[in-house]
């Protein structure tokens, strides 16, 4: 569950931009979808030999965003809903071949159905000038509020 929570929070972390002190949001558009395709590779015996022989996993996702809502008063406060589909989960070594415990093995079987399932329930974020205030809907079990982390 932890792994989930750390792709979940570098999928939202790639959304925030500052520009010289001065906070620029997200430049959705109302009524259409955006779809994104993201990557990451975990190792888990990183720094104790080459890369080549490192021990460690890839999740792939593609993902859908949605503008939901847009503050009228143009406070760069907006509501999102961001979808995650084909969850894929890999070796990140392909020299392994025999030795993979992923060879033959879909990602419901890997990282189980149940944090399968929760990975691609919609999510919604609620945004403030590019910051991520509060997640609802996640695979975390309750609201989550983020002002307190700034």
């Amino acid at each position: 569950m932890i792994l989930l929570a750390v792709l979940f929070l570098c999928f939202i972390s790639s959304y925030s931009a500052s520009v010289k002190g001065h906070t620029t949001g997200l430049s959705l558009n109302n009524d259409r979808l955006y779809k994104l395709t993201y990557s990451t590779e975990v190792f888990l015996d990183r720094g104790k030999g080459k890369q080549q022989d490192s021990v460690g996993y890839r999740i792939s996702s593609n993902v859908d965003v949605v503008l939901l809502w847009r503050n009228p008063d143009g406070d760069d406060d907006q509501l999102i809903q961001i979808t995650m589909k084909d969850v894929n989960v890999e070796n990140v070594n392909e020299q392994r071949g025999a030795k993979s415990i992923f060879k033959g093995k879909n990602p419901p079987k890997i990282i189980r159905k149940k944090n399968l399932e929760a990975l691609q329930r919609p999510v919604l974020l609620h945004l403030i000038h590019g910051k991520v205030k509060v997640i609802l809907g996640s695979i975390f079990s309750s609201t989550l509020n983020f002002s307190s982390f700034q």
